[in-house]
């Protein structure tokens, strides 16, 4: 409409300079001036009438004159074939969403806008530019043609522009033709690329792609697998899931092992752009390392699709975790206790149990030497243990350093500790002045000391034998991996809540900020609600509070073929220990890695005391899905003391097993072993639509942005952009159609101003 009114676009204005004749112009628009003026004040209307018409007349006067000025637009013009100009395609995966009208991908429709019959504007550009093809992904390449399909795991958009001007340093490059969705994900600002090109002279045509917003839509942005978890064990899930539609009715989220589903599990999202947190809980069917596939439910109607499955590691590893406990004399709980953590694949069970005075019985040692002096005193034989769990055994039992060395195992070793309760701990066992009570998640109220423990009979009732006070899970219990009886929330509060009854109970004080109450004895005939199991972190492990002497009961009154009190126990015991590292610890990350992308692989390294070992050789064998062995070395990082890093970069999806070997003085310190999942890298396809609003902002600092409709002013735009090899010539204005246009209007609106003063 601006070229049909003024003759020539806002561009070649910008572009252009008006050039006017002055001098014989103003002679002629006086002599006008002065015969208007002559005639209006010859009439006998009243001076603002005559003032009014005398303006609109010399105004319709001064455009019926504005030929004589001789006014012309001078322009640049490009010589044919003597400018370039880029075409810069992104090729990542997001421009494989088919979104654009008629169900085509963003890919196809840069093809089309391109290429088009009759329509393309690469023709149209090859008739005046040398023009360069590239694509970017996140990173850029000159191309002959574009791929049929976008692949690129990545979008640099500042990677792309550089190349360019890079390629075309010290050529006359008219412009940039940018093709993308915008959806950068890197951490570069490409405003900054577009600021340089305008310090340059050359203009950024970018043409968005895409849909602003999708009506439906969902994601699984991440998922996290807990550490050390097993068969008939389980595995705590934790899924970040969006989306972007109205949820009304419960969405399924299901895990496949391979195309087979092994679980399912519906859950109510808040939609409208929000994250969820999910917690699922999953029985891997399989022992070992295996890698499974969380999806979620489509949403009718959605059009990105490949953002609802990520595939995830799942390591029900084999490698032992070992338990220490202590038991001050035998009693139900030990055997019940020992027989739930043998049966433990995973457990290495080993325990000291008081037989009478100053006699020990072992069970569970790896050498006749192992604990022959009792409870260690040395760090080196207490580290060798990942949790440690306290039968009824009172402080007095271990000396001031004993104490010490324990509050050491789990802030400094990340072991896990438990107490359980009894006659002789917590408060009524004398630690409250303890190291141990620094590190336990409630406080010891001393003034809560059971002389004579409390007998939970009814008085209600005439019977004398103990009924017990239910072991009741909190809200927060009841997703804690600890007290997961089953992965359906319903199912586990209906198995917990069949559980005998408990029979003992120690009083604690207040539970300390950062712990978490896991389990209570309910408010009941006998008396307030009291805290059962509490657990928080501390330093760098882990520790646990079990204020009852009676889960025996869970076994001795249970079905021989019901495992509730032996899962319980088992979870429990993984809990503990699954904070503490290994001598040689082998870290990577979450345990998943991009497929072509580089992943950094950590190895820290401990002595016997868990000090950081330095000055070790660490030589680390993947093999890979394909059965391919590939060594690695890692270097000791000068930084952190006692960790080694290697680099890797999976070339193929699937699973690759590490083992590490750690040496020093040419003996070996010791072996690890690790699972770590390379899958195809998703983010491209999380929140994938245009984002216009950026990429508008790109423009506006170095030139234009269109709509696909509106690509064809790519062309005229390119052609009226000033260069340094640009040649002017000059176009007259006298004969725009808006300067007759508006002179006809000011003709007609002061005749009638006229008319309506009651004037001929």
């Amino acid at each position: 409409m601006i070229e049909r009114l003024f003759k020539f676009s806002p561009l070649q204005y910008s572009e252009g300079v008006v050039s006017i004749q002055l001098l014989p112009a103003l002679l002629v628009l006086a002599g006008l001036t002065a015969v208007v003026a002559f005639l209006v004040f010859r009439s006998d209307a009243p001076p603002r009438v005559r003032m009014v018409s005398l303006g609109l007349r010399l105004l319709a006067a001064a455009l019926l004159a504005w030929p004589l000025f001789e006014p012309a637009l001078v322009t640049p013009t490009v010589v044919p074939n003597e400018n370039f100009v880029a075409v810069l395609v992104d090729v990542s995966g997001s421009m494989s969403v088919a979104d654009a009208p008629g169900g085509v991908t963003r890919l196809a429709q840069a093809q089309a806008v391109l290429h088009a019959d009759g329509a393309g504007i690469m023709a149209a550009m090859e008739e005046d530019f040398q023009v360069r093809l590239y694509a970017f992904d996140d990173r850029a390449r000159r191309l002959d043609s574009l791929p049929a399909v976008a692949r690129g795991t990545g979008t640099d958009i500042s990677a792309g522009l550089d190349r360019v001007m890079s390629d075309f340093r010290g050529l006359p490059l008219t412009g940039i033709v940018l093709f993308t969705d915008g959806a950068d994900n890197t951490a570069q600002a490409p405003i900054a690329k577009a600021e340089e090109l305008r310090a340059l002279g050359i203009g950024l045509h970018v043409i968005g792609l895409g849909q602003e917003s999708f009506a439906s839509e969902r994601e699984v942005m991440d998922v996290m697998v807990s550490k050390g978890v097993g068969k008939r064990a389980g595995a705590e899930i934790d899924v970040k899931v969006r989306s972007w539609g109205p949820e009304s009715d419960p969405v399924t989220l299901s895990i496949y092992a391979g195309d087979v589903l092994v679980f399912s599990e519906e859950q109510t999202l808040k939609g409208a752009g929000k994250i969820d947190q999910i917690s699922l809980f999953f029985e891997p069917p399989m022992d070992g390392a295996h890698a499974y596939r969380l999806a979620i439910e489509e949403a009718p109607g959605e059009i990105n699709t490949a953002n609802n499955a990520l595939s995830m590691l799942v390591d029900a590893r084999t490698d032992t975790l070992r338990v220490l406990y202590f038991e001050g004399h035998l009693r139900q709980d030990f055997k019940f206790i020992k027989r739930a953590l043998e049966d433990d694949q995973v457990v290495d069970f080993t325990s000291i149990a008081r037989t009478g005075t100053g006699k020990l019985y072992r069970q569970g040692i790896r050498s006749p030497d192992e604990l022959a002096g009792g409870f260690p005193s040395d760090p080196g034989d207490l580290y060798a243990f990942d949790a440690l769990i306290f039968g009824d055994v009172e402080a007095s039992a271990f000396s001031p350093s004993q104490l010490r060395l324990i509050e050491s195992f789990v802030r400094v070793r990340g072991g896990g500790f438990l107490m359980m309760g009894g006659r002789q701990t917590f408060a009524e066992g004398v630690y409250v002045t303890s190291p141990i009570a620094d590190m336990l998640p409630v406080y010891l109220d001393a003034s809560r000391v059971q002389i004579v423990p409390e007998r939970f009979t009814d008085p209600r009732t005439a019977s004398e034998e103990p009924e017990g006070f239910a072991f009741e899970p909190t809200e927060a219990g009841l997703e804690s991996p600890i007290l997961k009886l089953s992965p359906e929330p319903l199912i586990n509060r209906g198995l917990w809540s069949g559980m005998p009854l408990l029979t003992s109970i120690n009083y604690l004080g207040a539970p300390k900020a950062g712990a978490q109450v896991l389990a209570r004895k309910p408010l009941d005939q006998y008396g307030k609600a009291e805290p059962l199991l509490i657990v928080q972190r501390y330093g760098k492990g882990r520790a646990a509070a079990l204020a009852t002497s009676s889960t025996w009961r869970w076994q001795m009154l249970l079905d021989a073929s019901d495992y509730r009190h032996e899962r319980f126990w088992q979870q429990l015991a993984r809990w503990l220990a699954a904070s503490a590292p290994a001598p040689v610890d082998i870290d990577v990350g979450q345990g998943h890695i991009g497929v072509g992308k580089e992943a950094l692989l950590r190895v820290n390294l401990y002595d016997q005391e868990y000090d950081a070992l330095e000055g070790a050789a660490v030589e680390g064998l993947l093999v890979g899905p394909d059965g391919g062995a590939m060594p690695l070395r890692f270097d000791e990082e000068l930084a952190h003391a006692g960790t080694y890093t290697a680099r890797f970069a999976p070339e193929v999806e699937g699973l690759y097993a590490l083992d590490v070997t750690a040496s020093r003085d040419d003996a070996v310190i010791g072996h690890g072993q690790r699972s770590v999942l390379a899958r195809p890298d998703h983010s491209e396809f999380y929140d994938a639509t245009l984002k216009r609003a950026m990429l508008e902002r790109l423009a506006e600092a170095a030139g234009y942005y269109y709509t696909p409709i509106e690509a064809g002013d790519v062309v005229t735009n390119l052609r009226g952009r000033r260069t340094s090899t640009s040649v002017f010539h000059a176009e007259y204005l006298w004969d725009m159609p808006a300067l007759f246009i508006l002179a006809i209007l000011l003709l007609c609106a002061e005749w009638m101003y006229r008319r309506r003063q009651g004037l001929p």
